[in-house]
């Protein structure tokens, strides 16, 4: 498992990482590269490449390639298409993919903004959308959601660090993967609602909790996560068949390490969880056929 940041360390690093770069450099462009610049449509395939912030982001077609060079779209930023790839680039209010297949954005910054306190933004959404690709991003929120996948299928989330109020919410959205990320707040962490065989593995779980809050949710994976929590690390309602397996759960407040209401045949296979304030599994609401056989403290 990589190196980990600490909440403290990471919150004292977001003044920087929130801000565009101000020298990305001299342009130098190839000869089939396109610079983007003001609010920019993007509606034929191509290499595009960025020489200074973009005032909005809008990608309609397919086989596009853009490089962003450290800047920023300081507006609105939306994809619809296919083996769309974007790097290097800040994303000042979030982004909206749907209705997309194949879309990688890598090395890049996302950076939400304030909405209506009555109806806030889902800040970064993927819908519609299946085999995308996020790496090496971070997600700094200031306010509501940070990350959301509706009916969004086979995602890769890799090296990402996710930061928000709520850091992630997975509806109807099946066989994702969420690889050594980091997922931190003082509020909520990881939901799933309706989702089934998505992975988690290798990934920080930091914040107030749950960690990792399971509703009506099948056959998912969580492997060798680490999850240190002021409520409880699992917590899994109506969710049958999930494995659960070397994870590490630290709890504070008197909590739980793993609650199952109405939940059946489940798997907690190895996990640590010594550090837990209280019981470390809780069985209730008729949950039946469970396998329990954690490492001893």
């Amino acid at each position: 498992m990589s190196t980990r940041l600490t909440r403290r360390r990471a919150l004292r690093g977001l003044g920087l990482a929130a801000v565009p770069a101000l020298m990305p450099g001299v342009l130098q462009l190839r000869t089939d590269e396109v610079v983007l610049s003001g609010c920019a449509s993007i509606t034929e395939s191509g290499r595009y490449v960025l020489d200074g912030n973009l005032d909005c982001l809008e990608v309609l077609a397919d086989n596009v390639r853009v490089d962003g060079r450290g800047y920023a779209v300081n507006g609105e930023t939306t994809i619809s298409g296919s083996r769309v790839s974007i790097t290097d680039i800040v994303l000042t209010k979030g982004g909206r993919i749907t209705d997309s297949s194949r879309v990688s954005i890598a090395d890049s910054r996302v950076v939400g903004h304030p909405g209506d306190q009555y109806d806030p933004l889902s800040q970064f959404v993927l819908a519609d959308s299946t085999r995308c690709e996020v790496r090496n991003t971070s997600f700094f929120i200031f306010e509501s959601e940070s990350v959301v996948l509706r009916r969004t299928t086979q995602t890769r989330f890799e090296s990402c660090t996710l930061i928000s109020p709520v850091v992630l919410t997975l509806t109807d959205s099946h066989r994702n993967e969420f690889v050594d990320c980091e997922f931190l707040t003082e509020d909520f962490l990881v939901r799933l609602v309706r989702s089934n065989r998505n992975l988690f593995r290798q990934n920080l779980a930091d914040g107030g909790g749950p960690g990792f809050q399971l509703r009506d949710s099948h056959r998912n994976r969580f492997v060798e996560n680490e999850v240190d929590i002021l409520i409880a690390g699992f917590e899994l309602a109506g969710s049958d068949r999930n494995a659960i397996h070397k994870n590490v759960v630290t709890t504070g407040l008197l909590a739980h390490g793993v609650t199952l209401e109405d939940s059946h045949r489940n798997r907690l296979i190895q996990n640590d969880l010594c550090g837990v304030s209280q019981q470390p599994v809780v069985e209730s609401g008729g949950s039946t056929g469970n396998t329990v056989r954690n490492a001893r403290c």
